[in-house]
């Protein structure tokens, strides 16, 4: 049986590969038509025309195939060209695009004998290794793309490559000049997401807050799972499994219990279940999704795996309130079952091996394989944040969860006098200097700097010894790390900087190299309880540690909203465009990456029972929050403007300054607030569609619930919007998934939703730059969008479709109404069958609908509503009419 299985498989990979190729030709001509009969092509250069497939994504959902192009010229493919076409019975759809279409006024550059050793210098530049890894794992040199990179109206031939940067785990795809080898292009491909409720608070310093640490990206040389064979030896008979988890919609251990599931994926996502690639069957919490292990050390290499057994029963006992080595298997297998369970609902979704999701193998369903998630839980690179790593396909993508620590965490310890070793002052790290973990306690006397602000260098040798004591606020020129330098340079051997007007610390932000020495802070109060003592003649000595086994953290592999946050950067980043580097914020500071992925979050964690008035708070468990806390971002997530009143406009101002590349400052797009208003948006758009199709917060129970249609409407618009796209071209996308599926019914009800945000008909974008060099710098991309609140004429009334050939002789009357109306008919008007009368209110909320027999009934009662304006349609087999109608009691 295994055999005729593997026969039928191959049987099955030929005539794949052989359709594909069949399909691809036969869409390049459908769209080569389509381009040349396109206003919008018709007076560009033929040359500017010419693509070449890049992909093809059989939708079931859109009822069509999605084929990325990328756009050539002299047959090599132009940077950030792109266009995703939606094709349906060889007719053109959607046609979403970033062509250039003014020819360049110079096409330059060529190649050189010196391209291995322009690879090299640039990895030198981003302190970057030189080598990749093979898919045995070995090291191998860097694979590099021929590309044209267009900068201002002209075209200079580069190489695109990944280099991952040394001891900080970001992974940058950078195109250099092919002649010179200097850099045309630079992008993070590290997307870290600052999980936690001070990421944006700073005192004024004139230093950034800065990005939490992502650690590298690598692959561990015995990880053998990129392999280039496609592996055929499929049994398709899953091994049985049990897992304790919080299985969704719990979304954290603060907002239910965990449950004891058996076999959970879904078959047709997951074919062998969770535990075999294709190769091996693990009984660890690896399979072919997926492979969650701890990484404490913060290198990227397996340390801890929990194993199930022979029974693969992944059942460990779990207490939070517990520091965390007291729960690590159930926190990894959590892990693995929200990878795998993001994995399975989106791949029904349409997140599948043609739209380049991530599996080791993809049982000759097409795209490339060979790129399982690495989640790693409780990495050791950083605290209080999480990332996701997302290469093009077939390159294996990393996932890193990280610690929270303790709202209230100790790291100053009180040895004497006995009056104040009572006291536990709450404090936070320093992101410049030394760590206290990691390295031995520093302990000292208490003392008080000269000059009392920091701000210029301490006397050689006045705080020889001493633990410098000192109000953290200065001048936008003495920031934290300027403090501290010039305490050091005193001679003292650790800072405490207290906040000078709250009694909640904060992270210090801000960089210096030759910083040797810890800080931390602490709260005002207790900082001027020092101050008080320290004046007054007292000696205090005291230690800075890190009470790392001591502390309760909150495990961020338990938050199932976070982890499907990062996956949900994972989903968008394939999805969109040519499936990697098409959510830049740099290309477009309106980069809504933060804001999907809180919506997915947001969607697979919505409670039974939920609606419209519930607002939601995002990462409230990892911040140390009630159920009904505020989470992380400006708002909650509400339809209601008196909790969310946030609009289009409110994303002008929206930014941070940042290092880039760790040595460049600059001032940047907030991606994390402009993305919050992305998906304010989308979950408005939620509960109006929850309000015509009802609610389900399982998203895969009822594929007609308002909750299953506009997910699915949100995933297909991210295969059909070009790359890079900004708000409106996100919007438009969404609309031109609705139109694909329904032909417009849902139309005006999409338009109103953004419209009420600022997303209207007239909303302008502005300029789209990013990042400009410099902190605190005026950007001016980053503040001139244009919000207007106008919705297409067609939906701003209530159309009457007298047009129509089958509609002539049909009325309502009386208009207005007051009980009930009567629908009058032509004489000799086929009546026969059932025919629907449906009453929608001006939102297009479907208040009513009656199937009538117009032969026997025809009036419509409507004494239930309520006094204003009503569309009624009637809708038949020879019947389709419109009207508006007035109720007035």
């Amino acid at each position: 049986m295994k055999r005729i299985r593997l026969s039928v498989k191959v049987l099955l990979l030929g005539s794949f590969l052989s359709f594909g190729l069949w399909s691809a030709q036969k869409h390049e001509q459908v769209i080569k038509d389509y381009v040349n009969s396109e206003k919008a092509f018709q007076r560009i250069n033929p040359e500017l025309k010419a693509f070449t497939i890049v992909n093809i994504d059989p939708s079931k959902s859109l009822n069509g195939d999605v084929v990325g192009i990328q756009q050539t010229i002299n047959g090599i493919p132009v940077f950030g060209s792109s266009a995703n076409v939606l094709v349906r019975q060889d007719k053109v759809l959607s046609f979403a695009d970033t062509f250039i279409k003014t020819y360049p006024t110079s096409i330059k550059g060529k190649q050189t004998a010196a391209k291995d050793a322009l690879v090299v210098e640039t990895a030198n530049k981003f302190n970057a290794l030189a080598t990749s890894k093979n898919s045995e794992g070995k090291e191998a040199p860097i694979k590099t793309h021929l590309v044209y990179f267009p900068n201002g109206g002209e075209l200079t031939l580069g190489y695109q490559f990944n280099v991952e940067e040394k001891g900080t785990g970001n992974l940058w795809t950078v195109v250099i000049n092919t002649e010179d080898g200097s850099v045309l292009y630079r992008e993070n491909l590290t997307l870290s997401c600052d999980f936690h409720d001070d990421a944006y608070g700073h005192i004024e310093t004139g230093l950034p807050a800065g990005e939490q640490d992502a650690h590298t990206v690598g692959l561990p040389e015995y990880l053998d799972i990129q392999s280039n064979k496609i592996n055929t030896n499929f049994v398709l008979a899953p091994d049985n499994a049990s897992y304790n988890v919080l299985p969704f919609p719990v979304e954290a251990p603060s907002f239910g219990n965990r449950a004891l599931l058996n076999n959970p994926w879904d078959i047709t996502a997951s074919p062998e279940g969770w535990h075999f690639d294709g190769t091996t069957r693990y009984t660890n919490t690896r399979g072919n999704n997926v492979f969650a292990y701890t990484d404490e050390i913060g290198n990227n290499t397996v340390q801890f795996s929990p194993d199930g057994g022979a029974a693969r029963a992944f059942d460990f006992p779990m207490d939070v309130t517990l520091p965390p080595q007291n729960y690590t298997s159930a926190a990894v297998t959590n892990l693995f079952y929200v990878n795998n369970k993001m994995h399975d609902v989106f791949y029904k979704l349409g997140f599948t091996e043609t739209a380049r999701n991530f599996q080791t193998s993809n049982f000759a369903a097409g795209g490339t394989g060979n790129d399982a998630v690495l989640a790693e839980a409780r990495d050791g690179g950083a605290y209080n944040n999480a990332n996701f790593q997302s290469p093009a396909e077939g390159s294996v993508p990393r996932m890193q969860m990280y610690l929270f620590e303790p709202a209230q965490m100790q790291n100053l310890f009180y040895n004497s006098p006995s009056t104040v070793t009572g006291r536990t002052p709450f404090s936070k790290t320093a992101q410049f200097g030394p760590r206290l973990e990691g390295n031995p306690p520093v302990t000292g006397d208490l003392a008080l700097p000269v000059p009392a602000d920091g701000c210029t260098p301490a006397a050689a040798g006045s705080l020889t010894g001493k633990i410098a004591v000192l109000n953290a606020a200065g001048p936008a020129n003495c920031g934290f790390a300027v403090k501290t330098k010039n305490l050091q340079t005193g001679g003292a051997i650790g800072v405490v900087q207290y906040h000078p007007n709250s009694d909640t610390p904060i992270p210090l932000g801000g960089s210096d190299a030759t910083i040797t020495i810890p800080t931390i802070m602490i709260g005002r109060t207790e900082g001027e309880f020092l101050v008080g003592e320290l004046t007054n003649g007292s000696t205090i000595n005291a230690t800075l540690k890190y009470d790392k086994l001591n502390y309760v953290y909150r495990d961020g592999s338990l938050d199932n909203g976070v982890v499907a946050h990062e996956y949900g950067h994972g989903i968008t980043n394939r999805m969109t465009g040519t499936g990697s580097n098409c959510l830049n914020y740099g290309t477009s500071n309106e980069q809504m990456g933060e804001g999907w992925s809180d919506f997915f979050a947001l969607m697979l964690t919505n409670k039974p029972g939920d609606n419209a008035s519930v607002a939601r708070g995002m990462g409230t468990f990892t911040s140390s929050q009630a159920t009904d806390g505020g989470g992380i971002r400006p708002a909650k997530y509400s339809p209601d403007f008196g909790i969310n009143n946030y609009t289009y406009a409110r994303t002008n101002g929206m930014k941070v300054n940042d290092i880039l590349g760790g040595f460049l400052p600059v001032t940047r797009a907030d991606v994390h607030s402009i993305g919050f208003v992305w998906a304010t948006m989308l979950w408005d758009l939620h509960w109006k569609y929850v309000e015509k199709y009802g609610y389900n917060s399982n998203v895969l129970a009822d594929p007609n619930s308002g909750s299953a249609r506009v997910l699915q409407l949100v995933v297909d618009a991210l295969k059909l919007q070009q790359c890079n796209p900004n708000f409106i071209q996100g919007r438009n996308a969404i609309l031109a998934a609705e139109m694909a599926k329904t032909n417009g019914v849902d139309k005006c009800l999409i338009w109103k939703v953004f419209a009420k945000r600022g997303l209207g008909v007239n909303a302008a974008p502005g300029g789209l730059t990013g990042v400009w060099q410099g902190f605190n710098q005026p950007a001016p991309d980053l503040s001139d969008q244009v919000e207007n609140f106008d919705v297409p004429a067609e939906c701003n009334t209530l159309a009457v479709n007298e047009a129509s050939a089958n509609t002539k002789g049909i009325s309502i009357y009386p208009n207005p109404v007051k009980d009930k109306f009567t629908i009058k008919t032509p004489s000799g008007m086929d009546l026969s069958g059932i025919t629907t009368v449906s009453i929608y209110d001006f939102t297009g909320k479907l208040v009513s609908t009656e199937r009538i027999n117009l032969n026997k009934q025809t009036t419509v009662n409507v004494n239930t509503l309520l006094n204003g304006a009503y569309m009624v349609t009637i809708k038949g087999s020879a019947i389709d009419y419109s009207q508006k109608i007035i109720v007035s009691k």
